[in-house]
């Protein structure tokens, strides 16, 4: 059973038939949701670090053999959980560390041909910890442990039909978005795209900026200021919207 807020499937296709003025859904339309929402969920949930799926300093010792290589998703991973992407290699573990110090790495396949991230070092590390802050994959966070078995959220056979919470309103109108654009409605899909960016914003905001869950150095982005001032010194423009911006600059 998950262990983050989730809300129903059907709580949430009654949701988008109400924004949408249906009474009910023909079966080609249910259809079409489905893949909609688990559109919408993939696209929210690769936007953001959500706390509730990233793993914040896992510890893995490395061996001689592995050539400071971790492996991080498929079968033989190094990690409890398989990853989407690894935000950060600390040296020490981040959660009773201030500052702590950081490997430099690059994302490659291994030997077997798995995902897998490498330390790059002048020595090979052998029997040292490092600690790994990860997002672990959608489609483990789907199964959630081997429970359902599709890869989808929704009500078919072998689906997740918890959606999580903090998805439920963005899912809702960037599906009636789809549905409105599938249909030709273009200028109508645009401003509900717009009303579903600004609910995932708003979602994003209250992680980013009232809980403070991300002011520590665990998962550090360069203040906005320095992106646009080395950029524009290289001669380039600003970079990066203030909203897509993730810092931990908050006052």
């Amino acid at each position: 059973m998950a262990n983050y807020p989730t809300i129903t499937y059907q709580n949430l296709e009654e949701r988008f038939k109400s924004i949408a003025g249906l009474a009910a859904l023909e079966t080609t339309d249910a259809a079409f949701l489905r893949q909609a929402v688990n559109r919408r969920i993939r696209t929210a949930f690769e936007r953001y670090p959500w706390p509730d799926f990233t793993v914040i300093g896992e510890s893995i010792t490395l061996a001689t053999a592995d050539d400071n290589t971790i492996q991080t998703y498929g079968t033989g991973k190094d990690l409890a959980n398989d990853s989407n992407v690894v935000f950060r290699i600390h040296k020490t573990d981040p959660t009773d560390t201030r500052y702590p110090e950081e490997y430099t790495y690059v994302s490659i396949l291994n030997s077997g041909g798995y995902p897998s991230v490498k330390i790059i070092n002048p020595t090979v590390l052998n029997a040292t910890d490092v600690y790994l802050t990860y997002r672990k994959d959608l489609e483990s966070v789907v199964s959630d442990g081997g429970s359902y078995t599709s890869g989808s959220f929704g009500d078919e056979s072998g689906d997740n039909p918890n959606i999580p919470y903090q998805f439920f309103e963005y899912c809702a109108f960037g599906a009636y978005a789809d549905f409105l654009r599938g249909d030709g409605q273009t200028d109508k899909a645009q401003v509900e795209d717009q009303n579903a960016e600004l609910i995932l914003v708003s979602e994003i905001d209250k992680v980013r900026n009232q809980s403070r869950q991300f002011r520590h150095d665990v998962l550090q982005y360069r203040p906005q200021t320095q992106f646009r001032r080395h950029n524009v010194q290289a001669g380039g423009s600003p970079v990066n919207k203030p909203e897509t911006v993730l810092n931990n600059n908050v006052q």
